[in-house]
Order: structure tokens, then C-alpha cells, then sequence
């Protein structure tokens, strides 16, 4: 089987979206994308994921596939900092074995 398109791939973000919108009602294609990850988040909290090393992963495939959409390079490294009252937090797609 060959790799999906980028175009591919939005159609499927596409899909993800239409069932995400009958589920919240909100029409805002921004606020969807915003809720559905911040969903995703809270899915993977109770599931015990570190969603963090996923978003950082999916960032980087996300970047891979923007600037190589023909998988021949090397993945970009991405980190996710978050500063809080509690001490600071990062995770790097490259630490994870990421794409």
C-alpha cells in the first residue's frame, strides 16, 4: 500500500471533523481543531498516555510530512515546553523515537 497525499491526510482530518462537529454543534473550524486535541488530551489522561510525547510526535510527522511529503529526510525535532506554577515540563519528539 503506498503512502497517503498530505491531501490525503486532510481529507481525513476532514472526517475526524464532521463527526467532532455533530458530537459539539460548534461550526468555528479553528475552535473544533482546538477542542478535538484538547479532547484528545483529557482521552489520553484517562487512558494513562503521555499526551505530551504524542502531540510532540505528531508535530514533528506533521512538520516531516509538510517538508517531505516523500519520507526521504530526517524528522525535525520538536519540543513542547509548558511553564507553569509546578516545575517546567518539555518532551522532544526526537527523545521518544519519534518520526
Amino acid at each position: 500500500m503506498s503512502r497517503p497525499t498530505n491531501r490525503q491526510r486532510a481529507a481525513y482530518a476532514v472526517a475526524a471533523l464532521k463527526a467532532f462537529r455533530h458530537q459539539t454543534g460548534d461550526d468555528d473550524e479553528r475552535t473544533l481543531i482546538l477542542d478535538l486535541i484538547a479532547d484528545l488530551g483529557h482521552r489520553a489522561a484517562r487512558r494513562r498516555l503521555d499526551f505530551l510525547r504524542i502531540v510532540a510526535q505528531a508535530v514533528s510527522a506533521w512538520m516531516y510530512e509538510r517538508s517531505d511529503p516523500d519520507g526521504a529526510g530526517p524528522s525535525p525535532q520538536v519540543t513542547i515546553t509548558i511553564e507553569a506554577r509546578k516545575p517546567t515540563l518539555a518532551w522532544s519528539a526526537q527523545d521518544m523515537g519519534g518520526p
